[in-house]
């Protein structure tokens, strides 16, 4: 199983993607699309409620049933982040190397996550709450993400348009206990022996985050609070967290030691419709409300609660699963709907739509009240439109809405922090290109030469395993990773992941002899003679034992069954070749990205801003000539996208056709200047 057949890469809370697995955003964007639905239904009739004193009915006993299955989709959007933020520490922990530096990590997230959120604030504090403030104190609260303690940590405060946010407080101190938990843990977790040991001890703060997470629910049932405390407060989404947590280590395993790949893990990629039926059935489960009432917009019981709270958290699981597991192929009929380009979209600019579909009803059901300064909690709004009348206009807002903050706000900003945090960080250390020279067969190495001889081999091994992992993550941070690619790119990209495979293939046969061979000099003991062989023979001879497919029938030895034995020297002379094959791969693939992305962009203004000199100043003949180069243009899109590494030759990066564009779209301007006189004014 490939080590690098993964749709997934590092998390970015909001931000910009990069090359994250489409299906990813395709289930976050099923999840906004769930939770904006939840709440439209509450509020438009859809769904039953209890909150005026005598029970009303849903108005749609069916739609109502289909609807109060939704909150299960709540857990992705927790499972997710967790197993992204945690991934590479994870990683880093089981393998045994210094886990990566989180300050710039934290800041990048919290610069993705907040300053949307502030933005929403400032439009909902204005336009819906200005009425309502009563001190400084009021403005203060959603600033410091303390609205859901004040003024009463026992009871929810609700602010206009700002109804659902409660979770950017608590994700903002997930973001923050993360890192800890992973420091907490490292110690004990860094005791174990192997990848396998160290996975499983780093496993330890699952079940107690389950456990918390289960204890405060009936904490706060036992003692009266408000169900909303449940899931309000930070320890509500524990038991999600936990198993964001949990995936990212199994996973992390399956990455450093892709024999040891978990078992969970490979039945996911071997049967990812099964657990896509299982998703299903848990949905459909919660739209029963188990010991509660059906087609209500509450729970009333502390056993429904729970079943919800399970629902919630095994929905996470097994949609997060087939989506991230090593090797897993699309199931069809669910990748073509997570995949398909509205659903990505939505994906994308998901958070955006969490922050504002609350503000978007408001907006549309008490225009009058906004104005005069008299704005109603959406509680008292109840009924005042249809299900589908408040869904539709709800979803396009909140879509608009959230667009323009992505592309305006948080994608610009996330690029500008980018580089700023980017600035200064230190290069990966280059793999050592000279073999070990390995003792001879005949040669019994002493005491001192064998300590001297091992301590270099083991070096030499932790420093193979750390460029391993960072040629590994420079790899999945590229355009191959998670894409649809055609011709040489994904050639390139096929024989790249076959060769990582490879590469973590004799590493960790190669390891195991590392280990052998230390193994008796940690002895208190010391070495004893046939110790001092056994070190001496394993280094000088072919004892590394490498299993892998046998070669193509024609092409094969009669003897050959797949398995090669090499020398530790060997084995480090072809891990440096397939290294080194893979980093150009990676070098190329970051030099077109990084030179060909800013040009076409650049082309794409250049168009518009000549697109409105012609539109304005132009005649029919220079309108048809920027219709072919859009044309043009949006085929160079299409390539970028799809062949990247096309533009990679000899050793450079080719942008003729981009110059021959930029200089199309100029001609057209300096000539419409040129009959134009105005236009040189206009465009000034």
């Amino acid at each position: 199983m490939s080590v690098m057949t993964r749709d997934v890469r590092r998390s970015g809370g909001a931000g910009t993607g990069g090359g994250r697995s489409p299906a990813i955003f395709g289930i976050r964007g099923l999840a906004a699309l769930a939770l904006l639905t939840v709440h439209v239904a509450m509020f438009s009739g859809l769904l039953g409620t209890k909150a005026f004193g005598t029970p009303r009915p849903p108005s749609n006993w069916l739609g109502a049933f289909f609807v109060s299955g939704l909150p299960s989709f709540i857990g992705v959007f927790f499972v997710l982040p967790a197993l992204f933020l945690y991934l590479p520490l994870a990683k880093a922990i089981i393998a045994g190397t210094e886990r990566p530096p989180q300050g710039r990590n934290v800041v990048r997230r919290l610069m993705r996550l907040l300053p949307a959120y502030y933005a929403m604030y400032l439009v909902v504090l204005v336009l819906l709450n200005r009425d309502a403030v009563d001190g400084l104190w009021y403005v203060l609260r959603p600033i410091l993400l303390l609205q859901i303690y004040s003024p009463t940590p026992f009871a929810p405060n609700f602010i206009n348009g700002m109804e659902v946010s409660w979770t950017v407080p608590s994700m903002v101190q997930w973001y923050l206990a993360l890192p800890l938990i992973a420091a907490a843990t490292h110690r004990f977790a860094a005791k174990g022996a192997t990848p396998v040991s160290r996975a499983r001890r780093l496993l330890l703060p699952v079940p107690v985050l389950i456990g918390v997470g289960v204890g405060w629910l009936f904490l706060v049932k036992g003692n009266g609070w408000d169900n909303r405390m449940v899931f309000w407060w930070p320890q509500g989404f524990a038991p999600t967290i936990g198993i964001g947590i949990a995936l990212a280590v199994l996973l992390a395993l399956s990455k450093v030691s892709p024999a040891d790949t978990p078992r969970l893990l490979r039945a996911a990629a071997a049967r990812p419709h099964l657990f896509w039926f299982g998703a299903l059935l848990v949905y459909l489960v919660n739209c029963a409300r188990p010991f509660s009432v059906i087609g209500m917009d509450a729970i009333y019981s502390t056993s429904g609660l729970f079943m919800t709270y399970v629902m919630v958290a095994l929905f996470g699981l097994l949609a997060s699963l087939p989506l991230i597991s090593p090797g897993a192929a699309p199931y069809r009929p669910v990748h073509a709907v997570l995949t398909a380009r509205p659903i990505v979209h939505l994906g994308r600019v998901s958070y955006g739509v969490y922050l504002w579909h609350f503000a978007v009803m408001h907006f549309y059901l008490q225009p009058g009240n906004i104005l005069r300064g008299e704005v109603r909690p959406i509680r008292e709004l109840y009924g005042q439109a249809g299900f589908w009348e408040l869904e539709l206009v709800t979803l396009g807002g909140a879509v608009l809405l959230a667009s323009l903050s992505y592309y305006l706000l948080e994608q610009p900003l996330a690029a500008r922090v980018d580089r700023l945090l980017g600035r200064g960080k230190a290069r990966p250390r280059a793999l050592p290109r000279a073999p070990l020279v390995a003792t001879p067969a005949a040669v019994v190495l002493s005491g001192d030469e064998a300590a001297t001889t091992v301590a270099t081999v083991v070096a030499d091994r932790d420093a193979i395993q750390a460029n391993l992992v960072d040629l590994e993550r420079g790899f999945e941070r590229q355009p191959l990773v998670g894409t649809e690619l055609t011709g040489g790119s994904r050639q390139s990209r096929d024989r790249a992941r076959a060769d990582l495979a490879r590469l973590w293939e004799i590493f960790n046969a190669y390891s195991a002899v590392v280990d052998e061979v230390a193994r008796p000099l940690a002895a208190d003991r010391g070495p004893t003679a046939a110790d001092l062989d056994r070190i001496s023979a394993l280094l000088s001879q072919a004892s590394i034992l490498v299993e892998g497919p046998p070669p193509p029938l024609v092409q094969r030895h009669i003897t050959e069954d797949g398995r090669v034995r090499l020398t530790v020297a060997a084995a480090v002379e072809q891990m440096n070749e397939l290294f080194h094959r893979t980093a150009v791969l990676v070098a190329a693939a970051q030099a077109v990205r990084t030179t060909v992305a800013p040009r076409l962009a650049q082309l794409d203004a250049d168009l518009v801003s000549a697109g409105r000199l012609v539109a304005d100043h132009g005649d029919e003949s220079l309108a048809t000539a920027l219709a072919t180069v859009r044309d043009d243009l949006r085929r160079l899109h299409d390539t970028f996208r799809t062949d990247p590494l096309a533009r990679w030759r000899d050793g450079e990066v080719t942008t003729a056709d981009l110059d021959e564009l930029r200089d199309r779209i100029a001609a057209a301007r300096d000539r419409v200047r040129a009959h134009a006189p105005e236009a040189q004014d206009a465009s000034s």
